[in-house]
């Protein structure tokens, strides 16, 4: 292995490859690199060699279908992305913002490496949509969210705070899902997550929670009595479609 100091903006180049990498930023514990490589050199992440899309064997119906859809969902997840992306932008985290867009390069690298020619989406599955209700007092961190959340073929309501989580359900036909922030004025997430369990009628619903907090601060069971799954802010675009894909399919909390 040949090792090597670079100072921001200093360069090393793969002559053979006719690529170069630049240090871009050092910052804590934590170097960002900015690398140009011609398109037929791949660029990943290590961790991310495993994640590479198989190609389906010529004439094998049944992997071409395996293959087009796992295509449909990671665009989906890109799509997603993107609006996570700009929401945080406009919110200002900017270290965050680096972060989902090198999600996105890595998922878009992906798909590059998988795909030869252009794959169309899966088609829907038959039956109605999926409907989730979004429960957010920031509204425009509301309405970006609703609309990634959309873009990956999910019916979606909003709400403001857990008393209109509970109006809602009282006078609407009940979601598979609440997509429910901790942080909220009136009645906060716990609290309405409460509310929902001791009432029968409900019995059975979705709840998924989002907070920047610990999950063990709350006081909520994993399951059926409590939360079904958690997700941590910054939201990762990725984990919050995979988790909502598997847990509506029914996969166990913890699982």
């Amino acid at each position: 292995m040949l090792v090597v100091s670079r100072k921001p903006h200093e360069k090393i180049t793969l002559p053979t490859v006719g690529a170069a990498i630049e240090v871009v930023q050092i910052k804590g514990g934590a170097v960002r690199l900015g690398i140009d490589a011609p398109p037929d050199v791949p660029v990943l992440r290590a961790e991310l060699a495993a994640r590479e899309i198989p190609l389906p064997q010529l004439g094998d119906g049944v992997g071409e279908r395996r293959f087009r859809g796992q295509v449909a969902v990671r665009l989906k997840t890109v799509a997603m992305g993107l609006g996570l992306l700009r929401l945080q932008l406009e919110a200002g985290p900017l270290d965050e913002a680096y972060a989902t867009l090198t999600q996105l390069q890595d998922d878009l690298r992906l798909l590059r490496l998988g795909v030869e020619g252009e794959v169309e989406p899966a088609p829907e599955p038959p039956g109605r949509p999926r409907r989730a209700l979004l429960v957010e007092d920031d509204r425009n961190q509301c309405e970006l969210l609703a609309g990634c959340l959309r873009q990956s073929g999910l019916d979606v309501d909003t709400a403001g705070d857990g008393a209109d989580v509970l109006d809602y359900l009282g006078s609407h036909r009940r979601p598979d899902v609440v997509l429910l922030d901790m942080g909220l004025p009136r009645v906060d997430g716990p609290t309405a997550v409460r509310a929902i369990r001791r009432n029968p009628a409900y019995a059975g619903l979705k709840i998924f929670a989002v907070t920047g907090r610990a999950p063990e601060e709350f006081d909520l069971e994993c399951g059926p009595g409590g939360v079904d799954e958690w997700f941590q802010k910054p939201l990762d675009p990725a984990a919050l479609l995979q988790g909502l894909t598997e847990r509506l399919d029914g996969r166990p909390c913890g699982a």
